[in-house]
């Protein structure tokens, strides 16, 4: 897909490379060369940067949340470095792109769980709450890939019954995606979500658990004989496989 103006990009290489910013415009430099016209956050606080249109391209969630964490330790960096020269000018840049980020983080987040999508897969997501991080970044992107993914802080409302509400979840799901860690193997809430729907595979026949797995970890009896998405090095990657998967 083209890039088009006002929409978030990421900067793959060059002195700027794994900073997200605002796409304000395109043209060319001295040399006749495609550039972007890039503000690294809301072009009415922060400057604009010229980008040669080969180092950019749109963003993923993926981005945003690796993004952030890279904001927040280079913001810790700067408070404890005895180098002050500049400082505050850089600390006011990174936020304004933390801001920037968040707001788009914030939009996908809210898409994702309010908007009603007339197809895709209802899908459970089981996993220790050590992992929600990478739950909610993980439905984020089903649902926007037109699925509807259950983790239980969406759906769960104050007041209802916990068991009630994932029992029924765990009936209504095609699939239940088993997100495989240190924390997951150990939990049996999380056993006993996937083994519901693991018998449920064998008397059909059909697909019921797709394992996948964001670090090493020792992989359960019972599905040791399936093919898992792997997330432990490009999530990306991981989420590919996944929606080939379930297609």
């Amino acid at each position: 897909m083209d890039l088009y103006y006002g929409c978030p990009v990421y900067i793959t290489a060059g002195k700027l490379k794994g900073r997200i910013g605002y796409f304000d415009d395109n043209g060319h430099d001295d040399s006749g060369k495609p550039i972007g016209y890039v503000s690294l956050g809301n072009p009415l606080y922060s400057r604009e940067h010229k980008i040669p249109l080969k180092y950019l391209r749109e963003i993923t969630t993926e981005d945003l949340f690796r993004r952030q964490g890279d904001i927040l330790s280079e913001l810790l960096k700067i408070n404890y470095s005895i180098k002050k020269i500049n400082s505050e000018q850089i600390k006011s840049d990174l936020l304004t792109e933390y801001i920037y980020i968040e707001s788009l983080f914030s939009d996908k987040y809210f898409k994702a769980r309010f908007q009603n999508n007339e197809v895709g897969k209802f899908l459970f997501i089981s996993h220790s709450s050590h992992d929600k991080p990478f739950a909610r970044l993980l439905a984020t992107d089903l649902a926007e890939a037109g699925h509807f993914p259950w983790i239980d802080d969406w759906q769960i409302k104050v007041g209802d019954s916990i068991p009630e509400s994932i029992s029924n979840a765990l009936q209504k799901s095609d699939f239940v995606i088993v997100v495989l860690s240190h924390n997951s193997i150990g939990s049996e809430w999380v056993k006993q979500e996937w083994y519901t729907k693991y018998w449920d595979e064998i008397a059909t026949g059909k697909v019921k658990v797709i394992p996948l797995m964001i670090e090493d970890c020792e992989i359960p009896e019972l599905l040791k004989t399936k093919k898992y998405a792997d997330f432990r090095n490009d999530y990306n990657d991981g989420l590919t496989d996944l929606l080939i998967s379930l297609s």
